[in-house]
């Protein structure tokens, strides 16, 4: 080849190049280089003009739209410009002055019918992309006060808002969805409903603001970690609030997975269909004034990993699942809450270490606290249930459980229910529940210290496969059948102070007795045992009997005080100094005062009957005979 020919061929190259850079930089702003069939450059006024669409830029747009579910319509957002891309490929490249983004300049510089605005509504068809430094402001002075946003059957056909690297502000508005062929928001179902997503290095601040009818729901089970977007996401390394908003009708309501202090302040979140607040390895969110009702999954689910951020200041309602849920977390502190009938319970542990759980109450709940899967470390402190189902519920695989200073009311089956290893319940109050503690088989190494029991029918009540049950400063008041009722063996009663109920101790199964006192029960002390029952320093002053040892029921009694109309029945074994006896005088009195009022009131009906039916004249003696005087 001829070095001419080789020259002739690069000056035709430099030549079209040239002539190509001076057409493209002869385009008015506003046409597309990429589409000749673009509006005029007078209805598009822009401060930068139409660049060429260099590879490298083809090439980001086309990420960025592989990334976001491929939608048929795209606008990413730069500092200086808006690429529009239709099917993954640019189609229009507008220039713009930089500075916050608001809708009137995004309109100007997109296709007509991508934005539409129409009074105080306006209409988005279009994913839209922030970059690095960019800025969408909705609301204010001038602003539409509602944001459509379109979606459709496919995930292709969403308009969602991307804040990229950008950053979203908005204020006093309302977002939801539209489903253009019937002019509603889109159901729950829909594939393609939008989203509002905040990305790695991206921040959305929303002030007074409705999020109403967006995100997608999982494929299965609502809850289940599956496909599916929330109507609020906070992406890995995002930021931002969320103050005085409501996010309702979405799939999940807001997620916040991997982001960087996010600051939730007077959050509703409602009617969402899965979840709706999931905190998943968030790191250093605020939460003040939550509020979760009526939504299909859980109130508020954290799981993830280990947690810097308490679970603190929520009331829940309503929700299909549970009020709260902690997964799969360490060291999570859960604090101020207060749920109220929820489908499944108020607050449930799963899979989680060391947590601790202060001022938590639950009111008309199926279970107020459910702990379960290998969960460990796990203190409540200061929790109140109030009615319901169960107070407290320790599955079987939980160790290491500790509740203090907390109060179970009106529980229909259980204040308490353990069923784990390793279980300790220190200054807690039960009342008028049906049994105020219920030890489960296959619970063992459980320890009660100052246990009240007010009401209720039964008290303390242990099943059989059960171990290393340790009683100490036990007080039942007035139940109806049983204070203590155990077919654990060994078990170890220390300190009990039981006034009036059916029966003391009702005892199935082996045990130790000390310092005890049982006072105005029908019956003190019935043991059915096979195993040896140790009674010491005990005083009984019942009612009717005092002591009750079956049959084949060895029973030793060590220095106690019996009291009752039949002190002893069946063979057992003194020791020491016992005093066997009748009631004290004051006990009989107490028994024989009915009997007195009974008899008042029978005399006195019987005298009003003679009265009606004139039998009450007294006969007159016959007078003496006149000798005899």
């Amino acid at each position: 080849m001829s070095g001419d020919t080789t020259s002739g061929r690069w000056v035709g190259r430099v030549l079209a190049t040239g002539l190509t850079a001076a057409v493209g930089l002869g385009l008015t702003a506003g046409v597309a280089a990429a589409d000749p069939t673009a509006a005029p450059a007078a209805t598009q006024p822009v401060a930068a003009p139409t660049q060429l669409v260099m590879p490298d830029t083809a090439a980001s747009v086309r990420r960025a739209w592989e990334s976001r579910g491929r939608p048929h319509r795209m606008a990413v957002v730069r500092d200086h410009r808006i690429d529009v891309a239709t099917e993954g490929r640019v189609t229009r490249q507008v220039g713009r002055a930089g500075g916050p983004l608001t809708l009137a300049t995004l309109d100007r510089a997109l296709p007509a019918n991508w934005l539409t605005l129409d009074g105080d509504t306006a209409t988005l068809d279009t994913t839209l992309v922030l970059t690095r430094g960019t800025s969408l402001r909705l609301g204010g002075n001038g602003s539409p006060r509602t944001l459509q946003l379109v979606g459709g059957a496919e995930p292709s056909d969403a308009a969602s808002i991307h804040t990229g690297g950008g950053r979203i502000e908005l204020t006093g508005v309302t977002v939801t969805s539209l489903e253009r062929e019937t002019g509603q928001p889109l159901p729950a179902t829909a594939k393609g409903r939008p989203s509002i997503v905040v990305s790695g290095g991206g921040r959305l601040d929303a002030t007074d603001v409705t999020i109403t009818d967006l995100g997608t729901v999982s494929e299965g089970t609502p809850g289940a970690e599956e496909d599916g977007a929330a109507a609020v996401e906070f992406r890995r390394g995002s930021t931002g609030s969320l103050v005085r908003t409501t996010v309702t009708r979405g799939s999940t309501g807001v997620s916040l997975s991997h982001a960087e202090g996010v600051r939730l302040e007077q959050l509703t979140v409602s009617d969402n269909t899965e979840d709706g607040l999931v905190l998943a390895g968030d790191r250093g969110t605020e939460m003040s004034g939550i509020r979760a009702t009526g939504n299909g999954g859980n109130g508020v689910l954290a799981s993830g990993e280990t947690a810097d951020r308490p679970v603190t200041s929520i009331s829940t309602n309503a929700n299909g699942a549970f009020g709260v849920a902690v997964v799969g977390e360490t060291g999570t502190r859960v604090s101020d809450v207060d749920t109220t009938a929820d489908d499944a319970g108020g607050l449930r542990i799963s899979r989680s270490t060391d947590v601790t759980v202060t001022n938590y109450t639950a009111t008309d709940q199926r279970m107020g606290v459910f702990t379960h899967v290998h969960s460990t470390g796990v203190v409540l402190d200061g929790v109140r249930t109030i009615g319901g189902g169960r107070g407290l519920v320790v599955e079987k695989s939980t160790r290491g459980l500790e509740a203090r200073n907390s109060t179970f009311d009106g529980a229909r089956v259980a204040g308490v229910a353990v069923g784990g290893a390793d279980v300790a319940l220190n200054a807690v109050h039960v009342s008028e529940s049906r049994s105020a503690v219920r030890i489960e088989r296959g619970a063992h190494d459980v320890r009660l210290a100052g246990l009240t029991v007010d009401g209720g029918r039964d008290g303390l009540v242990t099943a059989g496969g059960t171990s290393g049950v340790v009683v100490s400063d036990l007080t039942v008041n007035d139940v109806e059948s049983d204070a203590v009722r155990s077919f654990t063996p060994d078990a170890r009663i220390t300190g009990a102070a039981i006034t009036g109920g059916g029966t003391g101790l009702d005892l199935a199964a082996g045990a130790t007795i000390t310092n005890t006192t049982i006072v105005a029960a029908r019956e003190g002390i019935r043991s059915r045992s096979p195993e040896p029952v140790y009674a010491s320093r005990v005083t009984v002053d019942t009612t009717e009997l005092g002591v009750n040892a079956a049959e084949g029921s060895p029973f030793t009694l060590v220095d106690s005080n019996v009291h009752a109309l039949e002190s002893v029945r069946g063979a057992i074994e003194q020791r020491g100094t016992n005093d066997l006896s009748l009631p004290p005088l004051n006990l009989l009195g107490a028994i024989g005062i009915p009997l007195i009022v009974l008899a008042v009131v029978l005399e006195e009906l019987h005298t009003r009957r003679q009265r009606r039916i004139g039998g009450t004249a007294r006969r007159r003696r016959p007078p003496l005979p006149a000798e005899a005087s």
